[in-house]
């Protein structure tokens, strides 16, 4: 049975995930920032990095993996890199205010590594060692809309992973609800999953609608305390706090929570 690590926080806020496959490899999802990776590294040892996932480029999500492939001891064990990032014109753009978009250094430190990477298409399924990850969604540059430093969460890479006799788990990264719009729409049939990991970290994510079709049994937050404990208030239009989350999977009847206030956590992958 593969097993699946949600890493607590070593910085403000962060995601991070990382499979330990059958075959005793790893498969890593986000990853946090700089100061994450080496707690990443601990749980990852001297296994081979079969894939490294990357949702968006937002420095939170990404700046870890930048360090890490600017060490040959890592990077070379690194076979695949699936991402689907905006060019830094559109997060210059649409994102005017988000001046810490770590996208140039990304780019910057990417040649190295340039073989190894795959564009993370809609459609796409990779099989790793018993895992089967499947990409459903999308929007990179789809997202020209006011709401500030957000064009760069819709445009989230969606991933469902799944494996013979383990719960299926959706990752959606920091969807929001444009994306979560146009995600429902086109993927609705893909999503049911017995786990989500909460869209943006559980707050100003995709609409209740997205978990209604989702109907998970389990959820993931990637939420250190004073996020876990956010009002329960409508931020924006469709924009909610981390508690107003909270009280959806509450409605829909959701008991198993895990959260990164925590800890660094196993979660429970067997089917019952």
């Amino acid at each position: 049975m593969p097993k699946l690590y949600m890493l607590t926080e070593h910085s403000p806020f962060m995601m991070g995930f990382v499979f330990i496959t059958d075959c005793n490899t790893a498969v890593i999802i986000d990853g946090g920032r700089e100061d994450d990776l080496p707690h990443l590294m601990e749980l990852v040892g001297d296994r081979p990095i079969r894939a490294w996932i990357l949702t968006h480029p937002h420095k939170d999500h990404i700046t870890g993996f930048i360090r890490a492939i600017q060490q040959p001891e890592i990077a070379d064990r690194i076979e695949k890199i699936c991402y689907n990032f905006p060019s830094p014109e559109f997060v210059l753009t649409c994102e005017k205010n988000f001046l810490d978009s770590p996208l140039d250094v990304f780019y910057a430190a990417l040649p190295a590594v340039f073989e190894k990477c795959v564009t993370a298409a809609p459609g796409l399924t990779l099989s790793i060692d018993g895992l089967s990850v499947e990409f459903l969604f999308c929007g990179c540059e789809k997202y020209r809309f006011p709401k500030p430093n957000l064009a760069v969460n819709e445009g989230s890479l969606v991933c469902r992973v799944t494996a013979e006799q383990m719960r299926s788990i959706l990752f959606l990264g920091d969807l929001g609800p444009c994306g979560g719009r146009d995600l429902l729409k086109e993927c609705g049939d893909k999503l049911p999953s017995d786990i989500v990991q909460m869209a943006h970290h559980g707050h100003s994510g995709v609409t209740l609608e997205v978990y209604q079709k989702i109907a998970p049994a389990a959820c993931l937050w990637c939420a250190p305390e004073w996020l876990w404990e956010e009002p329960d208030v409508e931020i924006e239009p469709e924009l909610f706090g981390t508690r107003h989350t909270r009280k959806w999977m509450d409605e829909l009847g959701v008991r198993e929570h895990y959260a990164t206030k925590d800890g660094t956590q196993e979660i429970p992958l067997k089917l019952q």
